[in-house]
């Protein structure tokens, strides 16, 4: 029998030599080890690719934010232009009525110097009118009281107002 046990345990010559593997234990300990680095790395990555699917998402949320936001400004601007178009049209308005207000303010301040002059012309011939009217009173005083030549006198004293008078009337 034992020669039967060794003969099968002998390999045939026409077998190929059996090669000499890993014992059991081996296997199921680097398996193990395979296995305890594989759910490591998972364990490294799957927080990583966690943290920046979060991150994604906060990203992904700002962004729908910011362009909500740049949307209600670019709304709120064009508010802004329509209402400074709106005010441009009032101030070319206003800067017209203005330059009309002021050539006006122009023609009534020309007016009113000629006015005034007017005024000191008339103030300066009413003076002289007074003045003659007075020589001649005292004149026709005079000749009353028959002092003829104190009455020439009182004439030829006013006569300078009396001739301003006539020039500046006719």
């Amino acid at each position: 029998m034992r020669s039967l046990l060794e003969a099968e345990r002998r390999p045939s010559p026409t077998e190929p030599p059996r090669s000499v593997g890993l014992s059991r234990w081996v296997r199921w300990t680097l398996a193990l080890v395979a296995g305890a680095l594989f759910v490591a790395a998972l364990g490294y990555l799957v927080p990583d690719q966690v943290r920046a699917h979060d991150e994604e998402g906060r990203a992904q949320d700002a962004l729908v934010v910011t362009r909500q936001r740049t949307h209600t400004v670019a709304m709120q601007l064009a508010e802004v232009s329509r209402d400074l178009g709106v005010l441009k049209t009032q101030v070319g308005s206003d800067t017209t009525a203005l330059n009309q207000d002021s050539s006006q303010l122009l023609g009534a301040q020309t007016s009113l110097s000629a006015a005034q002059t007017h005024v000191s012309q008339q103030t300066t011939l009413i003076t002289s009118l007074r003045a003659c009217l007075v020589g001649v009173e005292q004149a026709l005083n005079e000749i009353a009281i028959g002092k003829q030549a104190s009455a020439i006198a009182a004439l030829n004293a006013v006569s300078t107002s009396c001739t301003a008078a006539e020039a500046s009337s006719g």
